[in-house]
């Protein structure tokens, strides 16, 4: 496999490494706490939302259960599988998603 030169200080390593990351797979919350007013912390379920690099908030959750948090990686699991953004702020992630969590 060709690999791209790193930068100075940076190393390869396998994603699914636990030394590294910790896997959150996301959960759908009750659908009585989605909403469209800003109640609650942005709520993605994968790709549809998805940008170019960060997700659009279309949607709320004013009772999450799985939350990602600030440059974590978010990852659709619903076709289309693979699509990947980055979370710029604290989100809920519906089942549709999974984040990888740098461990900090």
């Amino acid at each position: 496999m060709e690999r791209y030169e790193l930068p100075e200080g940076w190393e390869w390593e396998k994603i699914g490494n636990q030394n590294y990351f910790d896997l959150i797979m996301g959960q759908s919350p009750l659908s009585n706490t989605y909403n469209l007013n800003g109640v609650g912390l942005p709520f993605f379920q994968g790709k549809t939302e998805f940008g170019i690099l960060h997700p659009v908030v279309n949607k709320y959750c004013s009772a999450p259960n799985r939350i990602a948090v600030k440059d974590d990686v978010l990852i659709s699991v619903r076709a289309p599988v693979g699509p990947t953004n980055l979370a710029d702020r604290e989100c809920c992630i519906g089942r549709g998603a999974r984040c990888y969590k740098m461990q900090r």
